[in-house]
């Protein structure tokens, strides 16, 4: 899996992660976007 398909992925867990945990903010998921290399 490259980059861009991680990247592409990493944003529909997104909108379905924010759907289910209202509570999280943008920022918490920008947190996690950049921790890619620990996935």
């Amino acid at each position: 899996m490259d980059k861009l398909e991680l990247k592409g992925k990493w944003n529909e867990i997104k909108g379905k992660v924010k759907q289910a945990y209202a509570e999280l903010t943008d920022d918490d998921l920008k947190h996690e976007e950049g921790q890619d290399d620990e996935l």
